[in-house]
């Protein structure tokens, strides 16, 4: 792609490098659509073997790093591009609070139909935020008129390279239903390559 479109990056092509620098080097408004998986970041101490102090102001650190993703998105996104974020109920509340001038945001819940750790509740799902600065129609494709806000997918299985590494299909569908052939996808947090694994899939 020439240097007007992506500045000094290559299309379908991994680099690891610091996310916000990298975007540094996206032009304006040049991207269509963010899916991304960053680490869940919330902050606790821990202390007196498995005892957890929390300070709600710990969540300043997260807001912080969630809005200068935010600030870069401002800029490289096209103006009616969506963005997807994989996150957890901690988590949300400080996304939500980054994206709030937005337009159009969405929480979605990955139904896994499997429970997994947790104690008293064993979580079986995941969150995934979604917002748009301005306003898009799912493709509506096999009858389908609207994107349900909760999505049921089966987890990766013991085949699974990464700890959070999410279903290919589950993503596939996102990629079709909210863009277009040739858009441009950008992922911050590439893990095990989901989302170029799904982009790629459905060139």
């Amino acid at each position: 792609m020439t240097n007007n479109i992506l500045a000094n990056l290559e299309l379908n092509k991994i680099y690891q490098m610091d996310c916000i620098e990298g975007m540094r080097m996206i032009s304006d408004q040049s991207v269509d659509m963010v899916i991304t998986d960053p680490p869940y970041t919330t902050p606790t101490i821990t202390a007196f073997g498995r005892q957890k102090i929390r300070n709600v102001a710990d969540l300043s650190i997260q807001e912080t790093y969630i809005k200068s993703l935010k600030s870069e998105f401002d800029r490289v996104l096209k103006p009616n591009a969506p963005v997807f974020i994989f996150c957890d109920e901690n988590y949300y509340p400080s996304i939500f609070r980054a994206f709030y001038d937005w337009n159009h945001t969405q929480m979605i819940v990955w139904d896994k139909n499997k429970i997994g750790m947790g104690k008293p509740f064993r979580k079986r799902h995941e969150l995934l935020f979604y917002a748009n600065r301005g306003s898009m129609d799912y493709n509506r494709t096999e009858g389908i008129t609207h994107y349900p806000t909760v999505l049921n997918y089966k987890p990766v299985g013991q085949e699974r390279v990464h700890g959070a590494q999410k279903p290919v299909d589950l993503v596939s569908d996102i990629i079709k239903g909210f863009s277009n052939e040739g858009d441009i996808v950008f992922v911050c947090f590439m893990g095990s390559g989901t989302t170029a694994v799904a982009s790629l899939q459905i060139k």
